[in-house]
């Protein structure tokens, strides 16, 4: 799948790899997204049958009013011409990126998949954790206050290895393969612009470039400068305590998740070399816009 214009870029989410803070950077941006937000019943769009953007605050953010978090929500988007109309800035979905691949992109209407990635064991870390104190969600479990970070890995988790079960297509219960890891890795490769949770903010300029975003625009660089000002110290949302490298959850967590590991340590490598390839499409663009 190739870049063609920002107007066909999907996000692909991760549990607990920064999803928020990107959508939160986006809305700040007055960008029109595709979240679960535009098919809730009470902004009255919901059963709309044709494809539109609306602005539920006054925040600037829009929304097309469909939801490409699940399957159902993206078949409703094919059939209301979600991507070719070019309303949203951003398709985010998640788990289902295959099949929103396949259902809302074509040969005349392709795209390209911004990802941020997230080191297993530190994403699994923040689930267990989060999964504690979030009362709107509905993973909450707060019963699991009770219980210790290896006791939860060793006898509660089964996740694990999503991130290659999810691009290899392989089933919540299937076992991961060498095979399913080299398919997952070229995937990154070939569909995405990869971002690092742990490099947030190169991150979020690599994204910005692809998405046509000036971030020498007012708004954008307030926007910008909200979430990564120089002297602002940046807070977890949800503070807690780290698991050491080495420690017996680490160890744990490590050997049940062994292939997302894997396929992390690739994409870190990915992130490396597509420095080049960024900074070349940025300056391809600045002359094509007349900037240079």
């Amino acid at each position: 799948m190739v870049y063609t214009c920002h107007k066909s870029l999907s996000h692909l989410l991760f549990e607990k790899s920064g999803g928020t803070t990107l959508k939160s950077i986006y809305k700040c941006m007055k960008k029109t997204l595709s979240v679960r937000v535009g098919a809730d019943p009470r902004y009255g769009h919901a059963t709309d049958k044709e494809i539109v953007a609306f602005e539920p605050g006054r925040t600037g953010a829009s929304f097309v009013n469909v939801d490409t978090l699940t399957p159902p929500g993206i078949l409703r988007a094919q059939e209301l011409g979600l991507v070719p109309s070019g309303l949203a800035d951003l398709v985010v979905t998640t788990n289902a990126l295959n099949f929103a691949i396949e259902h809302l992109y074509d040969r005349s209407h392709k795209g390209r998949v911004l990802a941020l990635f997230r080191h297993p064991v530190d994403r699994l870390a923040s689930k267990f954790y989060y999964a504690q104190i979030a009362t709107w969600e509905r993973s909450y479990h707060p019963q699991w206050k009770e219980i210790d970070i290896l006791d939860w890995a060793e006898h509660i988790n089964h996740d694990k290895n999503q991130l290659v079960k999810t691009l290899a297509r392989v089933g919540e219960f299937g076992k991961v393969t060498e095979t399913d890891l080299t398919a997952a890795v070229k995937t990154v490769k070939l569909r995405f612009i990869v971002g690092l949770m742990n490099e947030m903010e190169e991150s979020i300029h690599r994204f910005n470039v692809f998405m046509g975003v000036n971030e020498s625009e007012e708004n954008n660089k307030i926007c910008m400068d909200q979430f990564f000002g120089h002297g602002t110290k940046k807070e977890n949302s949800n503070p807690h305590p780290k698991v050491e490298e080495g420690s017996p959850a680490w160890q744990v967590l490590a050997r049940d998740n062994e292939f997302d590991i894997r396929l992390y340590e690739s994409i870190v490598e990915i992130f490396g070399e597509q420095t080049e390839i960024i900074e070349e499409y940025a300056r391809s663009m600045a002359v094509w816009n007349g900037q240079e």
